[in-house]
């Protein structure tokens, strides 16, 4: 299922929105369910994370348009 982790967190992340503006947070929502993810690897960064960040920290994109964009 693409996005599993992010629909298994999604009631979490939507309660919690501030959370995904934290490093911990970027990585929960936008990292684990990436191919490349790996644990070990859990702090580079790659451009599309880094975008994401920008796009949450500036309010230009909510968690939860995120939410409804993958569910629909």
């Amino acid at each position: 299922m693409a996005f599993s982790h992010l629909k298994n967190r999604a009631s979490y992340l939507l309660e919690n929105p501030d959370y995904c503006k934290t490093k911990e947070g970027i990585i929960d929502l936008a990292c684990r369910d990436c191919e490349f993810w790996k644990e070990d690897e859990r702090y580079y960064e790659c451009g599309a994370r880094a975008l994401l960040a920008i796009l949450l920290q500036k309010n230009i994109i909510s968690i939860e348009e995120i939410i409804r964009a993958i569910s629909e």
